[in-house]
């Protein structure tokens, strides 16, 4: 028994992805039948030019706004976009953004966030984006994909989701980052679109933008690692909320802390300060590093 579940488990490392990928990867498996490629920038980007096979898939068909906030889609919607993409359950899916702004590169990995809340974890992030496809070579195409037909199906991870009344019960019991930049969790600056300015009580901060280089390239793991685990003090086996502004912020340090350096209890709390901010029920600290 114990040599088959040994086989088993080489098959499903053999199998899944590496959480990140190269443009010289992509560029040598593009033709590989269970490979399914995701543009996840505005469709004017894409029409101009994007990877061949590539299938374009807005933000938009991943959230919806909830009150003054947006959450992630129900468990149909995903799965439905996801088979439209052409996904299978036994597909690797790679998603990659133009970096046309910092939210096009935030929203590729916020799509691999929710295809793993859907139940598809076999998926990786293109380091470097379609310029790195670029650099490797590799052509672009104008060709449209006609929509595909999956056969998918989602199995919803609450595991990997806080909502606002478990950020309230784990206050100071919970560890929590705040990803937004430093002046909006200190306080020093008021964001437009929150009522209120500061940060959850009790988080830490750490900036989404430290997780990767001037030219969009993740840093070297051992230098996250260093930041996060060291600098931080936070350590893998233990539970983590991550939150931002409005969740796509939160899903970069959510794909480093849980994809690449194992954080297997952290969470993502998709409202973020746009629900938790526009609150006066919800405790909040200002000019405080903690």
């Amino acid at each position: 028994m114990k040599k088959v579940w040994l086989l088993m488990a080489t098959a499903l490392s053999l199998f899944a992805m590496e959480p990140v990928v190269t443009g010289e990867w992509l560029k040598g498996h593009l033709n590989d039948k269970d490979v399914v490629v995701v543009d996840v920038t505005q469709k004017e980007s894409y029409d101009s030019g994007h990877i061949p096979a590539a299938m374009q898939s807005g933000i938009e068909l991943w959230r919806e706004g909830v009150d003054k906030h947006a959450e992630v889609r129900n468990i149909e919607a995903l799965q439905a976009e996801m088979r439209r993409l052409g996904v299978n359950d036994d597909s690797k899916v790679v998603v990659y953004s133009h970096h046309l702004d910092n939210k096009d590169m935030l929203r590729a990995t916020y799509v691999i966030w929710a295809m793993a809340y859907a139940g598809h974890s076999n998926t990786a992030l293109l380091d470097g984006g379609i310029d790195a496809y670029k650099a490797a070579g590799g052509a672009l195409t104008t060709k449209t994909e006609a929509d595909r037909k999956g056969n998918f199906t989602a199995n919803k991870n609450g595991r990997m989701i806080a909502t606002m009344a478990e950020v309230k019960a784990s206050l100071h019991k919970v560890s929590m980052v705040d990803s937004r930049p430093a002046v909006f969790y200190f306080g020093a600056q008021k964001q437009p679109v929150l009522k209120r300015p500061g940060h959850i009580s009790g988080a830490k901060s750490f900036f989404w933008r430290y997780n990767v280089t001037n030219e969009n390239l993740l840093k070297p793991t051992a230098e996250l690692s260093e930041m996060i685990e060291k600098g931080l003090g936070l350590k893998k086996n233990d539970p983590l909320i991550i939150y931002c502004t409005g969740g796509l912020e939160a899903s970069m340090n959510y794909f480093v802390y849980h994809r690449l350096l194992g954080f297997e209890k952290a969470k993502l709390y998709d409202g973020s300060m746009k629900e938790w901010g526009n609150r006066d029920d919800t405790p909040m600290t200002r000019y405080r590093w903690e």
